[in-house]
């Protein structure tokens, strides 16, 4: 019996819109009802989970920034901070770049400089609570996670050079088109679902995980019911044991009415 079900947002739970299925806090209710964790997981941070979630943000749990920043019962159960030093490395990296934007996101507010229109539309899908300053190396804040918004694209553009100088010591991850993350080493969704699994001694075969990007790889793993949805790259594909539904058309609720809530009702 599935006792424990995580999803990804974009790509996978949100449609292309960034919104939910017009019957998933229904859905969730019924999980709820049922004694199912229900765990959002996502590169998205907790101020915008929140707000996506708002009529029962308080009954789930949240793997925040990639794994950097988690909630359990409303309350930060974890959070991974970043060496200063290396994260005005990373800020030196990125001053010369053009058509990118880096975002720092620290435990009191979320950093940025000015920006492009088209940059800051990118950022405002994402990020609500943010402060722009002029100088990133005067922020005094615990940096958790490194975003890096490259409009050139991510994966082929900035992703090589930021993995090639930072991989070793930091975890560099595509986690959209034009979106990288940066957070410390082993940070990803994949452990921190499964310090969740431990602390409800819940079972890879009792767990049940939606994704369609490379930042979900490390979570699908932690599931048997692994589901990769269809609109996901081909590459991503062998990453689960399923293959769900597009998310425009709803593959998320379709797979948990299918595996989960027919075999309990």
């Amino acid at each position: 019996m599935i006792k424990l079900i995580a999803t990804d947002m974009d790509g996978t739970l949100l449609d292309s819109e960034g919104k939910l299925p017009d019957n998933f806090l229904n859905i969730i209710e019924m999980l709820s009802d049922k004694g199912i964790k229900f765990v959002v997981a996502s590169g998205r941070p907790y101020t915008n989970l929140k707000k996506v979630f708002k009529p029962v943000y308080k009954e789930l749990d949240y793997i925040c920034d990639n794994g950097a920043f988690v909630v359990e019962k409303s309350t930060v159960s974890d959070i991974n901070i970043i060496n200063k030093e290396l994260v005005r490395d990373i800020i030196k990296t990125t001053s010369n770049k053009s058509n990118i934007a880096i975002l720092l996101c620290g435990t009191k507010s979320m950093y940025h400089l000015p920006c492009s229109d088209e940059l800051m539309e990118e950022i405002n899908k994402y990020y609500v609570d943010k402060m722009e300053l002029e100088d990133l190396l005067s922020v005094e804040d615990d940096i958790f996670k490194i975003s890096i918004c490259d409009l050139s694209g991510a994966k082929e553009n900035s992703y090589p050079e930021f993995d090639d100088k930072y991989g070793d010591g930091l975890s560099v991850v595509v986690s959209g088109k034009v979106w990288i993350d940066i957070t410390n080493k082993d940070v990803n969704k994949g452990n921190a679902l499964e310090k969740i699994q431990k602390a409800l001694n819940i079972s890879y075969e009792e767990t049940m995980v939606f994704g369609d990007f490379y930042n979900d790889v490390e979570m699908l793993q932690k599931a048997y019911y692994s589901f990769v949805m269809e609109n996901a790259n081909e590459d991503m594909k062998q990453y689960g044991n399923f293959v769900a539904k597009s998310n425009h058309e709803n593959g998320v609720v379709h797979a948990i009415e299918n595996y989960v809530l027919k075999e309990i009702s």
